[in-house]
């Protein structure tokens, strides 16, 4: 598993939830068990996308932008944290 830190964390924001996001790891587990909807376009290229970063395939930039992605489409606010 290729997991390591983004250069700058993500954090999401719904209404009575807040989640930080950190590395390619943490964006997987967040889709497949924290999302608000398990469907939708952007949803399916994330998971994909985090799949091919952990695998070595993609770098963990493209994970992270297609997570941010994704959070747009759930319409999570997204706030970045360095």
């Amino acid at each position: 598993m290729n997991d390591r830190l983004w250069s700058e964390a993500v954090i999401l924001e719904a209404p009575g939830r807040q989640l930080r996001v950190e590395s390619t790891r943490d964006a997987d587990i967040c889709l497949r068990r924290y999302w608000p909807v398990d469907e939708g376009r952007a949803w399916e290229v994330a998971r994909d996308a985090c799949q091919k970063a952990l695998s070595g395939v993609t770098s963990p930039d493209s994970a992270r932008r297609a997570f941010i992605e994704a959070a747009r489409e759930a319409a999570f606010e997204i706030r970045s944290w360095s």
